[in-house]
């Protein structure tokens, strides 16, 4: 068989000496044989050699790894130690496949850890493939704790801590994670504001353009936001704000996230109802939100939920549609304290309990055909709270790369 050269980087950011060795079968085989392995046999790869760690180092290879991910998301599990808890305990992430239709088990593969401060830990959703962790530290030559923004990837196990923002209002900060599907960009949206003046600065970073810089991005409407509730759709992110921290009113804002506009979306009082979530029903924004309830809580007595749709952003229209659960909701429910996760490519609500005893459910709900099914996560331990995520997609890029 006749050697063909390969070309193993045709990215000046991994080209090194193994540019310089050949293969004995083209390259476009190599990469294909690697994408079509598991996520941890790609970290045992990479110690092999340097040629092989640079060849998995390849733009064409990760996008393409990361492909084949998105077409098979996992569900992501964020577990942090809840009884006798310590200053020092990690966050552990676990992840398991999305369950087939007639699987009531799953088994949760342990990923790896991040530790955080006894403060932290706000965990934004994944956005594909990384994460944006609020945290709170003590930062070099501060005596205090000042919040930060952490960036993880658990596909590679790897973090790390944004640069602090030039900023006069340095009080509190809340932070959202984006993804521009079209130069394939994560960018992180961060805001800063004061309980006495409320709104502050928004300044924006981009990842994955070798220098990590804040700028600043002009808002039309100053507002306030709340809490962590948020959610990003074909490169536009969205989160729920207020006008100031006593205002009532609720707006959701977007965030075109490639051209890093403002608009903001207007909704009548029964979508922002105690903080719904936000999920993507068929590319579109929707807010699930409980009827007349006190809580966010759903349990064994709920009897209906509803779920707005956003049809047009420019003239603020949705769409209201209100599920009766059946019958059998309360017996498989049982005592649980539940709330929305989000909702699958199959539509189908997903919901659980933020705590983990000796057994923890995932309840998926298909409000298109009335079914409900209860799917035991095995492997979490006991004792922790837990964040559940849906459709996580792994991402094999070395941050180094970032």
């Amino acid at each position: 068989m006749k050697l063909r050269r390969a070309s193993v980087s045709e990215d000046p950011q991994t080209r090194n000496s193994a540019d310089d060795h050949t293969f004995p079968i083209p390259i476009e085989l190599i990469i294909e044989i690697f994408s079509r392995l598991q996520l941890k046999c790609i970290a045992r790869c990479r110690c092999v050699s340097k040629l092989w760690a640079c060849v998995l180092g390849r733009l064409d290879f990760t996008e393409l790894f990361f492909t084949r991910s998105s077409a098979r998301p996992r569900l992501l599990f964020t577990c942090k130690k809840f009884a006798g808890a310590k200053h020092d305990d990690p966050v552990l992430f676990f992840s398991s496949p999305q369950p087939d239709d007639n699987q009531f088990s799953l088994a949760a593969n342990y990923h790896m850890d991040f530790k955080f401060s006894d403060q932290a830990s706000c965990i934004l959703s994944p956005v594909s493939g990384f994460f944006c962790i609020q945290d709170n530290r003590f930062l070099k030559f501060r005596k205090t704790r000042e919040p930060v923004s952490v960036i993880c990837n658990p596909s590679t196990g790897q973090s790390f801590t944004l640069p602090k923002m030039k900023t006069r209002m340095r009080t509190c900060m809340r932070s959202y994670l984006g993804y521009d599907p079209i130069e394939k960009h994560h960018k992180v949206l961060t805001m800063t504001y004061t309980p006495e003046r409320g709104a502050g600065e928004h300044q924006v970073m981009t990842l994955g353009t070798g220098k990590l810089t804040w700028r600043m991005a002009e808002c039309g409407i100053p507002h306030y936001s709340p809490g962590p509730i948020c959610i990003c759709i074909n490169g536009l992110l969205y989160y729920i704000a207020q006008a100031d921290r006593s205002s009532k009113d609720h707006l959701i804002v977007c965030f075109d996230v490639r051209s890093e506009k403002y608009s903001f979306i207007k909704a009548v009082e029964r979508v922002m109802y105690f903080l719904p979530t936000l999920v993507n029903y068929n590319g579109k924004l929707c807010s699930l939100t409980l009827q007349r309830s006190t809580n966010r809580m759903i349990t064994r007595v709920t009897r209906t939920f509803e779920m707005w749709v956003l049809e047009d952003a420019e003239k603020h229209e949705w769409s209201q549609h209100i599920y009766k659960l059946p019958p059998l909701w309360k017996n498989v429910v049982e005592d649980n304290f539940l709330h929305f996760v989000g909702l699958t490519g199959t539509n189908e609500i997903v919901l659980s309990s933020n705590y983990s005893s000796d057994a923890f459910y995932l309840y998926y709900y298909n409000f298109e055909v009335e079914t409900i099914r209860r799917v035991g996560i095995q492997g979490l331990g006991s004792g922790y709270g837990i964040d559940t995520f849906l459709n996580h997609v792994d991402d094999v890029k070395l941050m180094k790369l970032l």
